[in-house]
């Protein structure tokens, strides 16, 4: 019928880039890469990266592919290049899709589908859709892909992208049956059926235009082919008269040669002598060497043993830089997936993030964003998840993932809802009710309605202090977090409160994990406390909110001094909210 994927946007790139082969190119691309960054050539640099990742790609080694499609990511931010990142986020959805890793896959679909929205790029939109539709469907989330494909069918239509649209078509028959509407199913698959005739059509006229021109092509080569053959006749009679004159110059070299062979004669006795005295020094070299050998014998052995050990090292050496390569990589998409650091500023104007990993990757992460439709309301929040390292990174990356599907696409702005319906979403991806997991999360999350000028509050363990005319309030979070199992519950949903606040007033707002609260350190190795930390946010709130955050790391290093180690990933989220006055 039609597979589950539909991977378009790679498809056209795929087929403009020339396929390339052997170690030896991959080589040529590296080399190019770093004479286009030497001569500070970005966006050549950007190409050339592209151009390695689908090589990469097509070797099936997807981890370089992705690497190196990070860096030209990097790059093309640098240049502001909107159009090109979204491209390689839907390459890296689909590399994601092929690893058999499709939630990953979606937050990339997600992202290259927001940068389409913001160029208004029509096609871009509707293959978006569609990429998140096949991406639904391997998770058997057969409903919400056909939301998404209902989503870019208008747009085909609109666009009558004939091939899209056969498609589109085909994969709505196939979600359809999946859930059960064998009657929508038929439906579409008419349509499917319909235009797959079309397209065949089109094809086969484009072949038939192909082949026509091939033919022109042969004559032509035949009408060449027969002109060079009599040019050559003409050439052949000019050689045999030629061939005479060579004759009588064959004559002279061969008397020449008889001369030459005279010479050589003597110059081979001179050679005989050479050799022989070149034999006596030989065989004395030999009997120097002998000796060498023996003396050498002894030696052997331990050569052999400091081989066997330096073998050993390197072992030793190749494991653990693998083992720093995967978490290296893990890092890398940690960060592809958080929302970049300056962009809060963009949201509050005066704000700041103080992320401090304990290990390379991390267990807490942020998460903001201002509502596409809905500009007024910005979304924040400050997640603690089960665990810290690569552990605790594998729950922040799928935290990350169902925050953008709950507010992006489902347009759930409620900060109590968005806790539940992630509560929800967590359970069922770890079949926590069949396998006893209990991994999940603490978060402090806030809506700010820019409009109406209020603040809602929902929490999840963790708290929202804020602070206005210089009174400090906290507003804590309920008592359990979202995901895992409590004793004695029963109900497979979970309900959170919220609170709202008026901030027609100058309002100073953080939200934050327990990790800086629980690092052990001072001059008795206690624990820092809650009380200590707000102590802290009022003695400083007045600073300007970049310094605030210099002051909370220089804070934490003292606390922590040289004897005790991090025990904990720190993240703090510090913003201010100015009402303009009319």
């Amino acid at each position: 019928m039609v597979g589950h994927r539909l991977m378009l946007s790679a498809f056209i790139i795929l087929h403009l880039v020339p396929r390339l082969f052997g170690q030896d190119l991959a080589e040529k691309l590296i080399q190019e890469i770093q004479t286009y960054r030497a001569a500070n050539n970005q966006q050549q640099a950007a190409a050339s990266l592209n151009k390695l990742a689908f090589f990469y790609w097509e070797q099936e080694k997807h981890l370089k592919a992705i690497q190196a499609f990070e860096q030209s990511v990097a790059i093309n931010k640098e240049l502001s290049n909107e159009n090109a990142i979204k491209a390689i986020y839907s390459n890296m959805g689909m590399i994601h899709s092929d690893l058999g890793q499709p939630e990953t896959a979606l937050f990339f679909f997600r992202k290259s589908l927001l940068i389409s929205r913001n160029l208004n790029h029509k096609q871009d939109i509707a293959t978006n859709y569609m990429n998140i539709a096949g991406a639904l469907a391997l998770l058997d989330r057969n409903q919400e892909a056909v939301e998404n494909l209902q989503m870019a069918l208008p747009i085909l239509v609109e666009l009558n992208h004939k091939k899209l649209l056969r498609t589109c078509y085909g994969l709505l028959a196939e979600n359809f049956e999946k859930i059960g509407n064998t009657q929508q199913s038929m439906e579409y698959f008419s349509l499917y059926t319909s235009f797959q005739r079309e397209v065949q059509q089109e094809e086969v006229e484009s072949e038939k235009a192909k082949s026509q021109t091939m033919v022109k092509q042969a004559h032509k080569k035949a009408e060449k082919a027969l002109q060079e053959k009599q040019e050559t006749e003409v050439k052949l009679t000019v050689t045999q008269d030629s061939l005479k004159r060579a004759e009588e110059l064959n004559l002279i070299k061969e008397l020449e040669l008889e001369k030459k062979q005279a010479e050589l004669k003597s110059q081979q006795l001179l050679t005989l002598v050479f050799i022989t005295g070149m034999c006596f020094v030989a065989i004395l070299a030999l009997l120097i060497l002998i000796g060498y050998r023996q003396k050498r014998k002894h030696n052997i052995l331990l050569e052999h043993r400091n081989e066997e050990i330096k073998k050993q090292n390197q072992e030793i050496q190749a494991k653990n830089q693998k083992i720093n390569q995967s978490i290296n990589y893990a890092r890398n998409i940690q960060g592809a997936l958080l929302p970049e650091i300056d962009k809060f500023t963009k949201l509050f104007s005066e704000s700041f993030i103080f992320f401090s990993p304990r290990d390379v990757v991390s267990g807490d992460f942020y998460w903001f964003t201002q509502v596409p439709g809905q500009e007024h309301l910005k979304i924040i929040a400050a997640v603690d998840c089960t665990g810290h390292g690569v552990p605790g990174a594998f729950m922040s990356m799928l935290g990350m993932n169902f925050l953008y599907e709950i507010v992006i696409d489902r347009k759930i702005t409620e900060p109590k809802q968005i806790l539940e319906k992630m509560h929800v979403m967590i359970k069922k991806s770890l079949k926590q009710d069949n396998t006893g997991n209990s991994d999940g999360m603490d978060i402090a999350l806030c809506t700010y309605n820019q409009k109406e000028k209020t603040l809602t509050f929902a929490g999840a363990v963790n708290p929202l202090i804020y602070i206005q005319d210089g009174v400090m309030q906290s507003i804590k979070g309920d008592f359990f977090g979202v995901g895992g199992q409590m004793k004695g519950e029963s109900e497979k949903e979970r309900f959170f409160t919220q609170t709202t606040i008026d901030v027609t007033k100058p309002t100073i707002c953080y939200l934050c994990s327990d990790g800086f609260a629980d690092q052990f350190g001072g001059e008795k190795g206690k624990k820092y406390f809650m009380k200590n930390f707000r102590e802290l946010l009022l003695n400083i709130h007045t600073k300007p909110m970049k310094e605030q955050a210099k002051v909370l790391e220089h804070a934490l290093l003292a606390w922590h001094g040289e004897k005790y180690p991090r025990l904990d990933d720190v993240l703090v989220m510090g913003f201010k909210i100015l009402i303009k006055q009319n």
